[in-house]
């Protein structure tokens, strides 16, 4: 019986030079109970949905960053809904891997594949970590996004850069170190520069046209590891949401620091909200960024943030265990 079903992104930084090694050992892991599907182009991925699905696979397996997640938990639930989905298993091959370092899959691909399969084999309780979804609609795009995470303004300028350099832990420590001198110097310029906006939070419109950052996460830690927000989502309801405005930054650079560990509550003057919220509207965005993945736009576009479905990943410390 095939319960697995794997989606390998040959593309990501983990498997570029060692593909048909990966790909061999994970059809060694799994046997006859996966469907292993390597996937060079984002067009392939409906097909393996559909395959995927036809096969009432219980399991889905993504080798890639949490870009190739996005795609995949994107075009499952555009083509066949919200309801009934399979466990995700993130396998952390790509650049950003915020979704699999939040629930604590912090070995190789490999190793937490033979993990996995041992309790399958064994029938034995699945433990899981359950995180809600963003459905992120686009008046430029077709259908919605599904992902975990949607960020735009500094960050989002600070990932473009990230991705420009290379990536990895060292681009990202020099990046930071830039970021906060630059702060220090002239939090007016580059990628401190304010974003001209209109933002609407649970139908409340704010009376500021413009901010630093804006970001909406169901995942717990954020990008390398940070934890910034205050409120705790619910998912399939509401999601964290950090909203910064320059005020804001020049008044309180003493606080950002330790704010990227342990959240900061809202200011009264509404120049920082971190809260949980059900619902956002942004408009005259030109780029932002879902889970990894970059979108950017010529035009002006108008983006809505809603909850998702709840989501269950394996998760070796999971919250809960399912006999599946």
């Amino acid at each position: 019986m095939t319960s697995i079903g794997i989606i390998l992104n040959p593309l990501a930084r983990i498997n570029k030079k060692k593909t048909a090694d990966i790909t061999r050992e994970l059809k060694d892991i799994f046997g006859s109970k996966a469907l292993l599907c390597p996937t060079t182009d984002k067009e392939e991925i409906p097909q393996v949905i559909k395959d995927f699905h036809k096969e009432g696979i219980k399991y889905l397996l993504i080798s890639g960053g949490d870009g190739t997640i996005c795609s995949v938990l994107s075009w499952y639930i555009n083509l066949f809904g919200e309801e009934k989905l399979p466990v995700i298993v993130p396998l952390m091959g790509g650049t950003i891997n915020m979704i699999g370092s939040d629930v604590g899959l912090r070995k190789s691909q490999l190793s937490v594949c033979k993990d996995l399969n041992e309790l399958i084999s064994n029938n034995k309780k699945i433990p899981v970590t359950e995180r809600g979804l963003l459905r992120v609609e686009d008046t430029h795009l077709g259908q919605p996004t599904f992902g975990f995470t949607w960020i735009d303004g500094l960050l989002y300028k600070f990932m473009l850069d990230y991705y420009t350099k290379g990536a990895g832990v060292q681009v990202a420590s020099m990046l930071a170190i830039k970021t906060v001198l630059m702060s220090i110097a002239d939090s007016e310029n580059g990628i401190f520069k304010q974003v001209d906006s209109v933002v609407d939070i649970d139908g409340k419109e704010l009376p500021s046209k413009d901010h630093i950052f804006l970001v909406s996460s169901y995942l717990k830690r954020f990008v390398f590891g940070f934890n910034i927000f205050h409120d705790k989502p619910e998912p399939g309801v509401s999601f964290s949401t950090v909203l910064m405005r320059e005020p804001y930054l020049r008044k309180s650079k003493h606080k950002i620091p330790l704010g990227l560990y342990k959240g900061l509550e809202s200011d009264d003057s509404g120049d920082f909200i971190n809260q949980s919220v059900k619902n956002l509207r942004i408009q005259r965005n030109k780029g932002y960024i879902i889970d990894g993945e970059i979108y950017e736009h010529d035009k002006e576009t108008e983006i809505t943030i809603s909850s998702g479905p709840k989501i269950n990943i394996y998760s070796p410390h999971g919250e809960k265990e399912l006999l599946i």
